[in-house]
């Protein structure tokens, strides 16, 4: 069985501007020789930059992405976007 979600990060505060991670959380659990096997990983998807002047949304490349798409994808987002 396998399971991925997107989730928020720690947001951090630099200088006025808060940075906010979103990242997948991947976990995998398998039968195998008798036993159970459980692995994951947690991988950066993009990153919110929010001041109070601005809000924008990088992927891990550092293109620009839609901050509206990544609200829909990650559960939380719009409210620590509401407080920045």
């Amino acid at each position: 069985m396998e399971k991925e979600r997107v989730t928020i990060g720690d947001p951090v505060a630099i200088a006025g501007t808060i940075l906010i991670p979103v990242v997948k959380l991947s976990s995998k659990c398998q039968l195998a020789c008798g036993g159970i096997f459980f692995s994951g990983v947690k991988q950066p998807v993009s990153i919110v930059a929010a001041s109070s002047a601005v809000k924008k949304a990088f992927d891990i490349t550092g293109d620009e992405i839609s901050l509206d798409q990544l609200m829909q994808e990650a559960p939380g987002l719009a409210e620590i976007l509401e407080q920045a």
